[in-house]
């Protein structure tokens, strides 16, 4: 998508008309969710974050909007008719689960959900001070039956009459893809406005790059590096998405437990602290950074080939990031 968009701003409209910046924003995905651009053809504004919101409604699977959500389809195995939005994420999901051979697995809602409980706390729980080696123990007894069940679950789309079927009693949870895929449709609406200098931010952990504002590049710092633009990359007309144990993590007798879940053997532990993706779909990036994490450095070069992105790969040490392996591509954009 992004090669076709720097074809369409030679289009010499846009050298005639004066250009404006605009920017919006939404509470969504249990984050926030912005977009900033400069346009010659006024704002679509309201058009990114209905859709937005309209997104994070459908896929929510632990709050009742109403309607045929994905609340709805877990609650049920009868074919379910919804909207293109959910059937396509849904699509998304199942076409990444394959790619990322199951490390992202949209299956896992209930052990997701029993660890953000455990580790986290229940949203509502305002005395809640950190789990207990008795509580991660109570947890894990849960996870063979809980795998299991994710296992024998699938789901079945139907493109004709738009239905999504759940077959078996696993929850669904697409919030490793929601974030990404909210950032491509956000892109969609921009090239159709033919818009090449934005920003999307889908709560730092996924972003859409366009042009800068001066047209040039945008630079790109990661956090938790130990030392000050240690991991600083210039960039453009490029998604990225990351994944890290920081912001979501406890350590209990030493042992750190994060949000993302290894569905091999549905643990919130992971070998590796952070990995920092670019590539032209921002979907696909959203699934495979969390993948990475999990299946490592050889795995995450097999893929980077195989379905064209670039990777950085990070380790902890004493609470900062350390480069295991990364892409020639992004080395090469290191300032």
């Amino acid at each position: 998508m992004k090669k076709r968009l720097s074809l369409l701003l030679l289009a010499p409209i846009l050298v005639a008309c004066s250009e404006a910046t605009f920017s919006c924003s939404t509470l969504a995905f249990h984050s926030f969710f912005s977009c900033k651009y400069v346009s010659s053809r006024g704002e679509c504004n309201k058009e990114i974050i209905d859709m937005v919101n309209r997104i994070d409604a459908l896929a929510d699977p632990y709050t009742n909007y109403g309607g045929n959500t994905l609340y709805y389809i877990n609650s049920t195995n009868e074919p379910v008719e919804v909207e293109p939005h959910l059937f396509n994420l849904m699509k998304t999901a199942l076409d990444l689960y394959e790619k990322t051979e199951h490390n992202f697995d949209p299956y896992i809602g209930k052990i997701t959900s029993l660890w953000k409980n455990t580790l986290f706390g229940d949203d509502e729980d305002m005395l809640f001070d950190g789990p207990s080696v008795s509580s991660i123990e109570e947890a894990k007894s849960l996870i063979p039956a809980l795998l299991e069940e994710a296992r024998s679950t699938r789901v079945v789309l139907n493109e004709s009459k738009s239905t999504i079927q759940r077959i078996g009693s696993g929850h669904i949870d697409l919030g490793g893809l929601t974030k990404g895929y909210s950032v491509e449709e956000s892109e969609r609406v921009l090239e159709k406005y033919k818009i090449e200098k934005y920003l999307i931010n889908g709560g730092q952990s996924s972003l859409g790059l366009g042009k800068s504002q001066d047209g040039g590049n945008f630079k790109v710092n990661l956090m938790y590096s130990k030392e000050e633009n240690e991991n600083l990359f210039s960039l453009s007309k490029i998604d990225t998405s990351t994944s890290a144990i920081y912001e979501q993590s406890v350590t209990v007798e030493g042992i750190t437990y994060s949000h993302i879940i290894n569905p091999n053997t549905g643990m919130p532990l992971s070998d590796y602290s952070m990995a920092f993706l670019s590539g032209e779909d921002s979907a696909l990036l959203d699934a495979f950074s969390a993948s990475c994490m999990i299946a490592g450095p050889e795995k995450s070069e097999e893929w980077s080939k195989k379905y064209n992105f670039s990777y950085s790969l990070y380790e902890d040490v004493g609470g900062f990031t350390k480069l295991v392996k990364e892409s020639e591509s992004l080395t090469k954009a290191r300032i």
